[in-house]
């Protein structure tokens, strides 16, 4: 509505100006040399000179086009191939993802020969298509030309870390994905492969700080961050213990208990260089802060050691020791498996039993009655009752035990790297996998674990 009412106004102005310059009076004449000529009125010559003026500029305009035709062909030339080189790009990459490789190798090359100055993505296509002929050692040499391109350095950094990773040169895939993280030092993805790298080499410093920086990216969760940290500085521990570095050692214990007080593994490892250092005290406290809210068989054969000299010249001195660390949880079950088993080795039936009975009414598990049966063995009880009892251990499922969470392999003992395959804290406190069929043997087990980057970040996904 408005353009119609603005196209009407000028139309209406240009006429207002026709008709205005249609009613002058006058002539003009023009003298030039022996030459005169004479317009009889005003209104003819300025459309003999609009005339003019529009001839002027056509006559311009095509001596102008005459003149730049070569330059502006060259132009419309390149702009074809490039919009070629890209088509070509596009249905490269797009054969890579497929598969093709004959397609791939093809769009490669007119991709090249068409973006002759680019440098960053026909190289991507060529190196992709070499990996797609099994031309790996060519690809590599590509990728390490598309490193020195500064705005797609990246890309060749990205195609050389996939390639050490499919052939497990972790080492080298350490550096190249330090170099990633250099390129983008806050990307979730490469954040988390850079400390998986750094844990699968051992590197247990350098996975720390890594680690801090994958949490706050929030590559990590916080609850798997929080274990993995923990463990980390076991890991320390563990090698400070190999090289004598006692002091150090103590240091990462105190730091791996400080974070997680109900993490059994830090607190025996915690509790036992306190015991070696004499520090009974320490060690003791250690013990019942842990079981006040995770009880563990582990942690009741650590505080059976740690009975003062005192009390041990007291009667029921063993049971009475076992006692204190059962009245910290009476609720739990572990609290009286562990004074039952200290007051039948002490030949005190009748305490044996009455323990027994309360981790009964709070959890029976084979483990108690394994137990039982053993105290009416030593007690002289009955071939019926020790029978029932051994059935009903039979019914339970395996008792808990330091398994791999992987691969289902059985430790005798946690680490912070379950071997033979190298995973990092997988190993934890539970029922052996697939009880129901028996224990899983070496044969079953997974081989070692590959890294791969994301998928979604993949050139040929």
């Amino acid at each position: 509505m408005f353009r119609a009412i603005s196209f009407l106004i000028k139309v209406g102005l240009l006429v207002a100006a026709a008709v205005w310059v249609a009613d002058q009076n006058g002539s003009v004449e023009m003298e030039w040399g022996e030459y005169t000529v004479t317009f009889p009125h005003i209104g003819f010559f300025l459309l003999v000179l609009m005339g003019t003026i529009l001839l002027s500029i056509f006559i311009y305009r095509g001596i102008q086009a005459f003149v730049t035709f070569p330059r502006s062909f060259a132009r419309y030339r390149e702009i074809k191939r490039t919009q070629q080189g890209y088509r070509a790009l596009t249905l490269g990459l797009t054969a890579v993802a497929a598969g093709d490789r004959k397609m791939a190798a093809y769009h490669s090359y007119r991709a090249r020969k068409l973006l002759p100055k680019e440098s960053g993505l026909p190289l991507l296509l060529k190196a992709q298509a070499e990996r797609l002929e099994g031309k790996e050692e060519e690809a590599q040499e590509t990728f390490m030309q598309l490193t020195h391109d500064k705005d797609a350095s990246f890309l060749g950094v990205r195609g050389l870390l996939q390639a050490a990773l499919d052939a497990r040169n972790y080492s080298k895939a350490l550096d190249l994905a330090r170099q990633a993280l250099k390129l983008h030092p806050k990307q979730a993805w490469i954040l988390k492969l850079v400390y998986e790298l750094e844990v699968r080499a051992r590197n247990w410093e350098e996975a720390q700080v890594v680690l801090y920086r994958a949490e706050k990216a929030k590559a990590i969760p916080a609850p798997q961050a929080l274990s993995d940290r923990v463990a980390i500085f076991l890991a320390r521990a563990q090698v400070n213990l190999e090289q004598g570095a006692r002091d150090r050692a103590l240091k990462n214990l105190q730091q791996a208990y400080k974070y997680s007080h109900f993490f059994v593994p830090a607190a025996l490892s915690l509790s036992k260089i306190y015991k070696q250092d004499n520090q009974l005290r320490y060690a003791a406290a250690v013990i019942e802060k842990t079981w006040k809210g995770n009880p563990h068989p582990e942690l009741a054969r650590v505080w059976e050691g740690l009975i003062p000299m005192r009390k041990t010249r007291k009667p029921m001195a063993r049971l009475m020791w076992a006692e204190t660390l059962a009245a910290i949880n009476p609720g739990h079950p572990e609290s009286h498996l562990f004074a039952g088993r200290i007051a039948m080795e002490e030949s005190l039936w009748g305490e044996a039993r009455e323990h027994f009975r309360k981790a009964e009414n709070l959890e029976p598990s084979a483990r108690l009655y394994w137990l039982w049966a053993n105290l009416e063995k030593r007690a002289g009880g009955g071939t019926r009752l020790i029978q029932s009892l051994q059935e009903k251990a039979d019914s339970f499922p395996p008792e808990r035990c330091w398994v791999c969470r992987e691969t289902g392999r059985i430790y005798e003992q946690w680490s912070p790297v379950a071997e033979p395959h190298g995973a990092f804290n997988t190993i934890q406190w539970n029922h052996p996998h697939g009880y129901n069929a028996g224990f899983l043997s070496d044969e079953t087990l997974g081989n070692d674990v590959v890294l791969e980057l994301p998928r979604g970040y993949q050139a040929n996904s």
